[in-house]
């Protein structure tokens, strides 16, 4: 313990010191930190603590998501080398390394662990399916956001990893990461795509073409159900008269996908009938209700992560207080 404790209290001066500081930092002073903030957790280990954590994405969504909303609990590993506060998540820490890339390298190892239960193989080795997708994927995991995606990059194929490079990072939603790798897949398969073209709608105005979109879309039709077109032409024309306070302030804040939209969206136009949707979420609409609902969301955490089944409960609490 003295050797982990000396280790941290200079910044270390090789990569491998760097690493290995870093962990053993996570797996001490830092697991007993989210300890205390989890009671479920309060009788494992430090290190069983770590990798039941780094197993899963989940749970270490939600620690990184606890870490930015408690800071101060952190306060004391959050100097730099001269034991001075750092508040920017680019400023490099005592152990040499910043917030954010910390956070980068706790991705890569949660993608390297995942990848090796996924795909099989040892994930440092490039000749194993494993290693090949992390030699792929890894210079390109760097957010905390893409923690809940890292299971939705394993089914991609390679080739396509590949291909697409940096441009991994414009893709936020694991719906269209599914998407890939469902019409990858059909196609290598020569079988028709299970994720057909939503039905067309000409006669639409264009600006309701992405919530005909939308509401057609597979991920979207399994967690709303199947409607009939006439219904669907009925929620289109709802929701194209939501007021720009919603799209501001309940959408962009909430960085919510325009699935995860139409999913809340139709919820609320399911408990509130055609006449209470429009009185609160058309035009004019109620500002006062928008923001409330926003901050129970908010306080909910739901985000563009939240997983799109989640979303009408979500939306159903939100609405009733």
């Amino acid at each position: 313990m003295k050797r982990s404790t000396d280790a941290a209290a200079r910044p270390p001066r090789t990569h491998n010191d760097v690493v290995r500081v870093i962990n053993d930092i996570l797996k001490s002073r830092v697991a007993t930190i989210f300890r205390s903030l989890i009671p479920a957790f309060e009788n494992t280990s430090g290190e069983e603590f770590y990798d039941i954590v780094m197993a899963n994405s989940e749970m270490l969504h939600g620690c990184i998501s606890i870490f930015q909303r408690n800071r101060a609990a952190f306060r004391n590993l959050l100097v730099d080398a001269r034991g001075r506060p750092v508040n920017d998540d680019f400023v490099a820490l005592r152990c040499g390394r910043s917030v954010h890339d910390i956070i980068a390298m706790i991705v890569r190892t949660h993608a390297k662990r995942h990848f090796k239960a996924a795909l099989g193989g040892d994930p440092n080795d490039p000749k194993s399916r494993a290693g090949a997708m992390y030699l792929a994927i890894n210079e390109y995991l760097i957010h905390d956001w893409q923690v809940p995606l890292v299971p939705h990059y394993a089914p991609l194929p390679l080739a396509k990893v590949q291909e697409m490079g940096p441009r991994l990072l414009d893709i936020r939603e694991a719906e269209i990461l599914m998407s890939i790798a469902g019409a990858a897949a059909a196609a290598s398969s020569g079988l028709p795509s299970h994720s057909p073209r939503p039905p067309a709608a000409p006669d639409l105005p264009q600006h309701e073409q992405q919530w005909w979109k939308a509401l057609n879309d597979p991920t979207v039709v399994k967690v709303l159900g199947q409607r009939p077109e006439s219904e669907t032409r009925e929620l289109v024309a709802a929701l194209a008269e939501i007021n720009d306070l919603v799209h501001s302030d309940m959408f962009a804040r909430l960085g919510l996908s325009t699935f995860q939209a139409a999913v809340i969206m139709v919820t609320a136009y399911k408990l509130l009938g055609r006449a209470g949707f429009n009185t609160q979420f058309g035009i004019p609409g109620k500002p006062a209700v928008v923001a409330a609902i926003t901050q129970r969301l908010d306080k909910r955490e739901v985000g563009p992560h939240t997983d799109l089944k989640l979303m009408p409960q979500m939306m159903e609490g939100a609405l009733r207080g």
